[in-house]
């Protein structure tokens, strides 16, 4: 996702999900009011992961966008675009939608709060999930450790996750189980870099934009 993230034929997307894990949640931090990234895939420039966070009364709206096309010789072989935001009422989500486009193919996915439960409605069907349930979108790292549903398709799967102190305060979160994937994060939690390795095995990075 990506937050979604795109996957060119061979390079089909994975959704990279979580459940609670015994690591201690970063204090608070100041969220930039946008995050921009470039995705490259083997070194090559494929698209853009836009996130845009705004404030609210109740709490925030951050919405995501995910644009993709990949060329062979001059033509768009593979296109794929994503549209995902997220309603949030101080640290409980209240509400998320997705619309995902790839080669035309569109899924829909929506997310809303209940009593005691987030409940969800996407392709791969409906799911009552944890009151602190949320999608994983990767622009707050302090929401790693809840139950995590897919951005787009609303599935709940698991991952073990490890995290790892870097040179600068910077922090590298990892998840491995049903997906392979690791997210950089700076001193005060800003969200800089991502990458994980596609079926084909090549390799998909997040680089500030």
């Amino acid at each position: 996702m990506p937050f979604s993230r795109p996957a060119p034929e061979g390079l089909s997307r994975r959704v990279l999900l979580a459940g609670p894990m015994a690591l201690a949640c970063p204090p608070a931090v100041a969220l930039p009011a946008e995050l921009r990234f470039r995705v490259l895939r083997q070194g090559s420039d494929i698209g853009t992961h836009r996130v845009i966070v705004a404030e609210t009364a109740t709490g925030l709206i951050a919405r995501t966008e995910v644009d993709i096309a990949v060329k062979l010789l001059g033509v768009t072989v593979f296109r794929f675009t994503h549209r995902f935001e997220e309603a949030w009422a101080g640290d409980r989500l209240a509400a998320a939608t997705s619309r995902l486009d790839r080669n035309g193919s569109v899924t829909e996915m929506r997310a809303a709060a209940a009593e005691g439960a987030i409940l969800v409605q996407g392709s791969a069907g409906r799911f009552r999930l944890a009151a602190e349930a949320a999608p994983l979108s990767w622009w707050d790292n302090r929401r790693l450790d809840r139950p995590l549903f897919a951005n787009d398709t609303g599935k709940p799967e698991a991952l073990r996750w490890t995290r790892s102190a870097l040179p600068g305060g910077a922090t590298l979160w990892r998840a491995s189980g049903d997906e392979e994937s690791e997210a950089t994060y700076a001193a005060d939690g800003t969200w800089i870099g991502w990458k994980t390795k596609a079926e084909d095995g090549s390799t998909v990075v997040y680089e500030r934009a």
